[in-house]
């Protein structure tokens, strides 16, 4: 797994060099971890001023990768992890907390089920890693003024 989210999102020929590498090595998946750092259609924001990879960069890294073996994996975020990407506008009716999308809701669904259809259309894997993971304080915020606290 490579972290593209966090400090720095390699420029797609820094990714060739690692898929280079991972294929000497044997190796022959690389989950791409992006939590905001690709671009949706209906949502410009999401990844602005982040790097974000446009869908034909993606497609760039999964057509090189499979030339050497090596099968890319998109591995994205659908609960928390989403804080650079929950600050605009666009998130206020879906978000829960800062980094924390809003459960039971419409709206919330509509954009994970865009980030998994532009997953869908840029890789060519039939994997999707889906993070749900350090959603610790799930449900305090707009969704607790919402239903109230819910255990």
């Amino acid at each position: 797994m490579v972290d593209v989210s966090r400090n720095a999102v390699l420029k797609v020929e820094t990714v060739k060099d690692v898929i280079r590498h991972m294929a000497k090595l044997g190796l022959n998946q690389l989950m791409l971890y992006t939590e905001d750092t690709y671009k949706m259609d209906k949502y410009p924001y999401f990844g602005y001023m982040r790097g974000a990879y446009t869908k034909e960069e993606i497609k760039e890294i999964v057509a090189y990768g499979n030339r050497f073996g090596v099968k890319t994996v998109p591995c994205i975020q659908t609960l928390a992890h989403l804080k650079k990407a929950l600050q605009w506008d666009y998130a206020r009716e879906i978000k829960d907390t800062d980094d924390i999308l809003l459960v039971d809701d419409e709206k919330t669904y509509e954009f994970i089920e865009e980030m998994i259809k532009t997953s869908r259309e840029c890789y060519d894997s039939d994997i999707i890693h889906i993070g749900m993971d350090e959603a610790h304080l799930l449900g305090s915020g707009a969704y607790r003024k919402k239903h109230g606290d819910v255990p």
